[in-house]
């Protein structure tokens, strides 16, 4: 299943999990499939 196929809902739930893991954001986002700026927009919410 490519990464387009997944809601944004899922994607925020895979960016949650690596940055309790410990991952950097940009590496957090890059996996997620979320662009930098969408993920500092999640996290300051």
């Amino acid at each position: 299943m490519s990464i387009t196929h997944i809601t944004t809902s899922k994607k925020i739930e895979v960016l949650l999990r690596l940055l309790k893991n410990n991952e950097t954001l940009e590496v957090a986002s890059s996996k997620a499939g979320l662009s930098l700026a969408k993920s500092s927009e999640i996290i300051a919410k």
